[in-house]
């Protein structure tokens, strides 16, 4: 019987809507798969894929999971850790602490999140002043904009800089109070607010704290894509320029999906996102900053070999639920992207150099 459900499962993941145009084809992937591979075999030779799945997790545990909570994502919960090992599973359907899988990944290859060049944080500058900007427009004190048109964006970033001193995410006003929309919404649930999180948890100084050390240790990669012309970046150019910066393969793939979730899930896709159009297309899709956040982050679950749970996830979820059949294709072959890095993982030595 479990046998039967687990193919079923697998049948499930491997289906794909694929009515839109593919542009990121399997030659492609199966090039860059032997890119990361062999980079991964390079840095940790002795390593294997079950060792960096049960030392991820572990980081994923002890270092992430005590704040995420200040950031209400609607997810599953924690399974104890008697129950994880024998499952398997860090939580169900998934854990919060999943939801920054990539910030593990990062832990995991430079604990001490050390730049070879310091750089200022210019990453959460952004993020600050993409929802500020998106706040005046949405309360009528500024005009509608897309900041990915601006060409002073990275000046205003520069000058926004001060905003997120100390590894600070200010929220409130000259009188303490919330800055947010003030429009009447239809759902309170959809006010738009200038924090990122729940300020009112016990953990949220500490959400802040850490959001802001990975918004600043991924500040040169983003700087980068910044300077970037839209729709030039290619996925192999952008994992060769983060493996440059980062000196390892596992922090680069942990970085990608932490700048492109800034980018699509803190400030407005529509008028602030902005490093996502710099990406070539993976497929034909109008949501762009949803499409590359969704390929990096189900890249980081696939590889650590969680492809059967979260792609029947991304089944039920986005192609019988939502029926966004655009986000379902990107996530099946980011999934397939998983299966061809951990396949030349285990025969590297038969990669092309």
């Amino acid at each position: 019987m479990k046998r039967s459900m687990f193919s079923i499962l697998a049948v499930l993941i491997s289906l794909s809507s694929y009515a839109n145009e593919i542009y990121f084809k399997k030659d492609r992937r199966d090039r860059l798969a032997c890119k990361i591979a062999r980079s991964m075999k390079d840095v940790y030779p002795e390593k294997t894929l079950h060792d960096f799945k049960i030392e991820i997790q572990d980081i994923l545990r002890s270092d992430i999971t005590p704040w995420v909570d200040a950031y209400p994502i609607p997810a599953g919960f924690e399974l104890p850790r008697v129950l994880e090992k024998i499952t398997g599973l860090p939580g169900f359907p998934m854990s919060r602490s999943e939801y920054y899988l990539q910030n593990a990944f990062i832990l995991y290859g430079n604990p001490n999140r050390e730049l070879k060049v310091p750089s200022e944080n210019y990453l959460g500058s952004f993020i600050h002043l993409a929802r500020t900007r998106h706040i005046a427009y949405l309360n009528q004190e500024a005009e509608k904009f897309q900041l990915r048109n601006e060409t002073n964006l990275i000046q205003q970033i520069e000058d926004h800089l001060p905003y997120v001193a100390n590894y600070s995410s200010p929220y409130l006003d000259s009188n303490g109070l919330p800055i947010m929309q003030k429009i009447d919404v239809v759902n309170e649930k959809n006010r738009f607010k200038l924090a990122v999180g729940n300020p009112n948890h016990k953990a949220y100084d500490k959400f802040v704290y850490e959001s802001q050390k990975y918004n600043e240790f991924s500040s040169p990669l983003f700087l980068w894509l910044l300077k970037q012309e839209n729709f030039s970046v290619s996925p192999e150019k952008l994992f060769n320029k983060a493996l440059e910066i980062y000196g390892n393969p596992i922090v680069a793939l942990g970085v990608i999906p932490w700048i492109f979730s800034g980018d699509a899930l803190t400030v407005n896709r529509g008028t602030s996102s902005v490093v996502s159009y710099k990406m070539e297309k993976l497929v034909e899709g109008r949501d762009i900053p949803g499409l590359q956040y969704h390929f990096w982050g189900y890249l980081t679950q696939g590889i650590l070999g969680n492809k059967i749970r979260v792609g029947t996830l991304s089944y039920i979820y986005e192609q019988m639920y939502q029926k966004d059949f655009e986000e379902r294709s990107v996530d099946a072959i980011s999934l397939k992207f998983s299966d061809q890095i951990r396949s030349s993982f285990k025969n590297a030595d038969q990669c092309p150099i």
